[in-house]
């Protein structure tokens, strides 16, 4: 098995390696190791900005959904408590007339 630290170090060589060429064409001189891992972890906290982000929207909707069932639930135990007063008021009558 291939050790992973040897076979990094060998692309970064490599990555220099290009990047010693391009310079020496006139090319660039922005191809080495440490401009590329910049731009690794530039793009890992951009994506792990993004992913926050996301998971803030998540949970924004989810809170508001919850928000939503929650006012839904109330508003049918009024209505159904509501209809049932003239029911409730007649026994309650009638509970009281037979003692």
């Amino acid at each position: 098995m291939v050790n992973t630290q040897k076979l990094l170090n060998r692309a970064l060589d490599g990555l220099d390696y290009v990047g010693f060429q391009l310079e020496e064409m006139g090319i660039t001189d922005r191809v080495n190791r440490h401009n590329v891992m910049a731009y690794a972890f530039a793009e890992q906290k951009n994506l792990e900005g993004q992913i926050e982000s996301l998971t803030a929207k998540v949970g924004t909707q989810k809170a508001r959904i919850e928000k939503l069932r929650a006012d839904a639930e109330k508003r049918i135990q009024n209505t159904v408590d509501f209809a049932l007063t003239p029911v409730r008021f007649t026994r309650d009558q009638v509970k009281a007339l037979i003692g």
